[in-house]
């Protein structure tokens, strides 16, 4: 006897295709609340580059130092450029490179960079970012990486990590059901929406709340996630640097590298311990190879005091405006004057911080106050490190 007829159309196969779509849908168009706050920022910096870039005079680029440190609207009332912090937290070399030539192919054309990399984030390869990485990659990122690691299953991997959202929001998806299900607040889905109106609201900066209280006190824990005693620099971070700043040399715009002060204790064990020696002197191999092109701007010796600060290493409102001050006032003599920025020093110390009258009414939104404009939950952290 014959058997049932099969149709020719396997609609179990199609119906499983469209289930996946579905869901990978509902996770991409529910990103805000299914990212961590480090890649968030590595989302809206990539969206910045892109959209916003185009008719800015600044751009400052680098890690979570700068996004806590440069108030663009500082920049603006001190000297009339229209600046862009397009940094982000934990961003490599890597990342800078890609977020300028973004900028640049969207149609930038500042007269001036800022640029900054810690020390702790020179250590580490593309590999430490790669739930981050997976939000942003193009395919231009990904031949970038595959040139610089030669690791095919890395690139691989976040590639595809790219492609399905549910995938690199694993963790935060499970982490969203597991609250749920014990009852909890999800911090992500408070947090995310008060650091992204930050973010908006002040061109990109992180603003820290200078009623966030710090001790001043460095913990051993501190002390090991910083690499207090160590400093060397990853090929790939080495190979970045050099292609950021030949895209710079390639259209005559000077490059500030600033050096932010971090607390007090902390900038005194890299004293102590010799890293800050040898991070200097790969600074200055920097200055040598790009005479006339980079200038150090250094605040580490400035005086900022620990109350200037959120944490070990992040300025806070007030330590935020002084740096931009003093920032600005040096970036816009070099950048309207080609000639003027040839001939000021390879290095400079920064001056000691100070409350002037030109920054002081400036009404600029810290995330304390984004919190309460945008109502989440109040025992939510709101400070990105």
């Amino acid at each position: 006897m014959a058997g049932p007829r099969r149709s020719a159309i396997p609609w179990g196969a199609i119906g499983a295709i469209a289930l996946l779509g579905l869901v990978e849908h509902f996770v991409a168009i529910h990103w805000l609340a299914l990212t961590d706050p480090v890649s968030l920022s590595w989302r809206y910096s990539a969206q910045a580059a892109e959209n916003e870039a185009r008719d800015c005079q600044v751009l400052c680029l680098g890690d979570s130092l700068v996004k806590h440190g440069l108030i663009p609207s500082v920049f603006e009332r001190v000297s009339g450029d229209r600046v862009l912090n397009l940094s982000a937290a934990q961003a490599s070399t890597i990342l800078t490179h890609s977020l300028l030539r973004r900028a640049f192919g969207a149609g930038a054309r500042p007269r001036a960079l800022i640029i900054n990399a810690k020390p702790a984030v020179l250590l580490g390869g593309p590999e430490c970012n790669t739930r981050s990485w997976q939000e942003i990659l193009s395919l231009h990122d990904g031949l970038e990486l595959l040139q610089v690691t030669r690791n095919a299953p890395f690139v691989a991997s976040t590639m595809v990590g790219r492609l399905l959202p549910s995938l690199r929001a694993r963790l935060e998806i499970q982490s969203s059901v597991t609250g749920a299900l014990r009852g909890d607040a999800d911090r992500v889905r408070a947090i995310n929406p008060v650091l992204w109106r930050n973010w908006s609201v002040n061109g990109g900066a992180n603003v820290a709340s200078a009623r966030v209280p710090f001790d001043g006190e460095v913990t051993s824990q501190v002390r090991r996630q910083l690499y207090t005693e160590l400093f060397y620099v990853d090929p790939a971070n080495a190979q970045a640097i050099e292609q950021t700043l030949q895209l710079a040399d390639d259209r005559r715009i000077p490059v500030f590298w600033v050096l932010p002060p971090i607390s007090p204790k902390l900038q005194s064990l890299r004293d102590q311990s010799g890293a800050d020696r040898l991070h200097d002197e790969f600074l200055r191999s920097i200055i040598a190879q790009h005479a006339g092109g980079v200038t150090v701007l250094d605040a580490r010796h400035s005086g900022y005091p620990a109350a200037s600060f959120v944490d070990a290493t992040h300025l806070n409102r007030r330590g935020a405006l002084a740096l931009s001050d003093a920032v600005a006032d040096i970036v816009a003599a070099g950048a309207r004057s080609p000639q003027k920025a040839v001939s000021i020093p390879g290095w400079i110390e920064l001056a000691p911080p100070t409350d002037r009258s030109a920054i002081a009414d400036l009404e600029i939104e810290d995330v304390e106050q984004s919190a309460r404009v945008v109502r989440p939950d109040p025992d939510a952290r709101v400070s990105l490190r």
